[in-house]
């Protein structure tokens, strides 16, 4: 086993024995060192656990790292998943919290539109509990495991990559053939490498609740309106009994005044909202940002592929990518062997895999982000008044609706909403112009 310093021993040491390798001291002060892997994944979220996890499966040296002492600290989401990501990754339902079958949407104006599957929609994990059970499945695959290490720069050296690394104070560098960037929504490495990340985010900011009222276990609760959460939504999401994780973000290039401000207000004032909490305390709070409207350019380049937020592949729509990050991360290793062993093609079939599942949903909600955000506030009155109204739109919502593949129900709403604007003067029009909006508008 390969220990970078020997006062910092792996904290998921890898199942599979592992050749002892000679360091080479370099003369500089701290020491460094080169260790050599076939693979290093730089981020321990769920798309680099399954990066990992893939990789040290194929027989890969694979070493992942974490920059945070601890796996899943800090959480920087709602840990909302997808069932089709528990059936497809054989996670345990043991992990779920919670699991959610409607929703509520709050207009600006005070309409309510409840939606209601008539099955699971999705789940709710703590995301500690999750990212920790992830990480251990990949070091049980041969992965090495290192936390508290800060992968702080790259660079192409000797057929491969050369990696800066810090743990306790200590710097020392290790070589591989491919790095697989899963750093989040706030990547350093991909620039070194000549690649390009997504510019354009909403910061969020989310607290854990108790002693809220008016909680349906099943049933999230989206608040939407200019005033509520700029370019965005808030949400209020059950985690069971009466806690309840609430949270907004708003988009960065929408507004100037930081989540909280926002956050605080909805608490204290909003209708809907501020009587449910009189009694409720705050037991935990948590902030970040979500990747807009995409990638940018390649995700992959010759040393280096990227996955989830780091990549920009995520829903503009919802900002969820949990899913799509443990796809990714997982076609990531799995092509892997095939760059190791010299085939450079194998960056492509990435990009291709990757598009083919998803691509096109991540295309589309970010069609859908810029549509919405050219609504005005009386605009999403009036669609969400409609829907309200009409027991067929609901039905088509309901029918057609998997907030993983939203891309589906866009034709039936679409018809939908052209049936009803033939009654209401004006519908057709507003959406044309949002539509319109979010098939030329780039940014």
């Amino acid at each position: 086993m390969i220990v970078a310093d020997d006062h910092c021993p792996p904290i998921y040491p890898s199942q599979r024995a592992q050749p002892q390798r000679k360091f080479h001291a370099r003369s500089r002060t701290p020491p460094s060192f080169v260790v050599k892997f076939d693979v290093i994944v730089a981020g321990a979220g769920p798309g680099g656990a399954e990066a990992a996890r893939a990789a040290a499966r194929a027989g890969l040296r694979t070493l992942l790292a974490e920059e945070h002492p601890t796996v899943g600290v800090p959480s920087h989401c709602t840990g909302k998943l997808s069932h089709h990501a528990f059936d497809e990754f054989d996670i345990p339902r043991s992990l779920a919290l919670n699991a959610v079958s409607a929703a509520v949407f709050h207009s600006p104006g005070g309409v309510a539109v409840r939606v209601r599957r008539a099955t699971v929609d999705s789940y709710v994990v703590d995301r500690v509990t999750f990212d920790r059970w992830l990480v251990d499945r990949a070091a049980s695959a041969g992965a090495e495991v290192r936390t508290g290490m800060r992968i702080t720069a790259a660079r192409r050296s000797g057929g491969g990559i050369v990696v800066t690394a810090h743990q306790r104070g200590r710097a020392f560098e290790a070589w591989c053939r491919l790095i697989i960037d899963a750093e989040g929504a706030a990547p350093r490495l991909p620039p070194s490498l000549g690649l390009s990340v997504p510019r354009r985010h909403a910061l969020g900011l989310q607290y854990q609740m108790r002693g809220v009222g008016g909680i349906e276990a099943d049933t999230p609760e989206l608040f939407f309106g200019r005033t509520v959460a700029p370019g965005f939504f808030a949400w209020l999401m059950p985690v069971g009994g009466d806690r309840a994780r609430v949270g907004l973000c708003v988009d960065a290039t929408v507004t100037r005044r930081a989540p909280v401000r926002f956050l605080d207000r909805l608490i204290a004032t909003h209708p809907g909202v501020a009587p449910r909490f009189a009694n409720a305390v705050v037991e935990g709070k948590v902030a970040g940002r979500i990747p807009l409207m995409g990638p940018r350019g390649p995700v992959g380049t010759d040393g280096m592929i990227i996955v989830g937020d780091a990549a920009g592949q995520v829903k503009a729509t919802s900002g969820g990518g949990i899913y799509y990050a443990m796809i990714a991360g997982r076609i990531a290793g799995e092509v892997a062997p095939r760059y190791v062993g010299g085939e450079r093609a194998a960056v492509a079939e990435y990009n291709r895999r990757w598009r083919k599942r998803f691509g096109l949903e991540v295309a589309f909600t970010a069609f859908g982000r810029r549509a919405i955000n050219h609504l005005s506030d009386a605009d999403l009155d009036t669609v969400l008044r409609m829907i309200a109204e009409s027991p067929q739109l609901r039905e088509s919502v309901e029918r057609a609706g998997d907030t993983q593949f939203q891309s589906r129900l866009f034709l039936p709403l679409l018809r939908g909403l052209g049936a009803a604007g033939l009654r209401r003067p004006g519908l057709i029009p507003l959406v044309s112009k949002a539509l319109l909006h979010g098939m030329l508008t780039q940014v």
